[in-house]
């Protein structure tokens, strides 16, 4: 594989890389958006009504370790230790797990053993998880070839050939595994107030390619996708005709946007604007709509921890909010934010998905 421009620079957390914020990030103005979304999703927190039985989260994502933060990295963990990380779901009400990806392009690292990839630092998470899996009944969709094609503003014809040529590699290597759901793909984008015929054409060819490739081993495999909610709901009229644009005919099984609530991206006042214009993508393009929540809250973009447990009412309302639209709520990530790891907040978050209930301090 050539060498390319890299949209994100890389940064060294314990023994792996990660993804850092974009090199002309505006640290200032950023953390301005960081404060005002938080302090309005307080706001609408405080004042929202909660349903009395509210829905549940059933799906999370798993990985090798995350992209671009520290959170539970899991490129060390042998079978025993995933069976002690997917009971931790299971008692969460949570039964299939999205890997999110097989590997990363740019940070150089395999998260299974390949021929294909060997000049790739290489772990075998996927053996382990796909093994643990199937001793605790989880349901697994498996994340492949992943690269940061998705957000990359220009892609020549030559850079989308070579993409596909990987995909297709990794993908000719992955569905030797047995016992998958189906495959979840990695390279994610987002609509940004207007239309992109260049990144539309991309990433329709991207998603389309996949979706044949997964079929052609089987047409029992489902394909998710997982794209970012950016935009101000006075955009839909141009975000519905950017996405259907992308997804006209590419076979995607399951459509489940990330809310960006933690990213701080969107605000939970806008989420049934926004979701109502996704139920009308997935509805357009014959997919199912599934819900995204994001369990963290951002409060910086360098520090060593910039993410922690939301409060478990805030995940409450995301749910309660999407619940209208969606057919399963799936999230990121459970197995670090709803836990001990993170802290008190983390224990507060791990009882409310276990028990459904809210305490007084929530």
């Amino acid at each position: 594989m050539k060498q390319k421009a890299m949209p994100f620079p890389l940064g060294k957390m314990d023994d792996f890389q990660i993804y850092l914020p974009p090199e002309d990030l505006n640290e200032e103005s950023s953390m301005r958006q960081v404060h005002h979304f938080n302090d309005a999703n307080r706001i609408f927190t405080e004042g929202f009504r909660l349903p009395e039985k509210n829905s549940a989260l059933s799906v999370s994502f798993v990985y090798g370790h995350p992209a671009d933060y520290r959170g539970k990295p899991m490129l060390h963990a042998g079978v025993s230790e995933w069976q002690t990380a997917l009971r931790h779901l299971k008692a969460m009400h949570i039964d299939s797990v999205i890997f999110q990806s097989a590997l990363w392009r740019e940070l150089n690292e395999c998260f299974y053993l390949s021929k294909s990839y060997s000049f790739m630092k290489q772990y075998p998470v996927i053996e382990h998880l796909l093994a643990a899996a199937e001793l605790e009944n989880i349901q697994v969709y498996l994340g492949g070839y992943g690269s940061v094609a998705g957000w990359a503003e220009h892609f020549s014809e030559e850079d989308l050939q070579e993409e596909l040529a990987e995909h297709r590699r990794c993908l000719g290597e992955l569905k030797n595994f047995s016992s998958i759901a189906g495959f979840y793909f990695p390279c994610e984008t987002s609509y940004v107030d207007r239309r992109l015929p260049e990144k539309e054409r991309r990433m329709r060819i991207l998603y389309r390619n996949f979706s044949d490739m997964v079929k052609s081993f089987t047409e029992n495999l489902k394909i998710i996708i997982s794209p970012a909610t950016m935009h101000r709901p006075e955009h839909n009229p141009g975000f519905i005709e950017f996405w259907n644009a992308i997804l006209a005919d590419t076979g995607i099984d399951i459509i489940m946007p990330q809310d960006c609530i933690g990213n701080c991206c969107s605000a939970l006042e806008e989420i049934p604007l926004q979701w109502q214009a996704w139920k009308e993508i997935a509805e357009k393009n014959n997919m199912k709509l599934w819900s995204h929540t994001e369990l963290f809250e951002r409060r910086s973009f360098y520090d060593t921890v910039n993410l922690y447990p939301a409060s478990p009412r805030r995940v409450a309302v995301q749910l309660a909010l999407t619940a209208p639209f969606v057919e399963r709520h799936c999230c990121w990530e459970a197995l670090y934010f709803a836990s001990a790891e993170a802290g008190q907040d983390g224990i507060s978050l791990q009882n409310y998905l276990q028990s459904g209930k809210l305490n007084f301090s929530s």
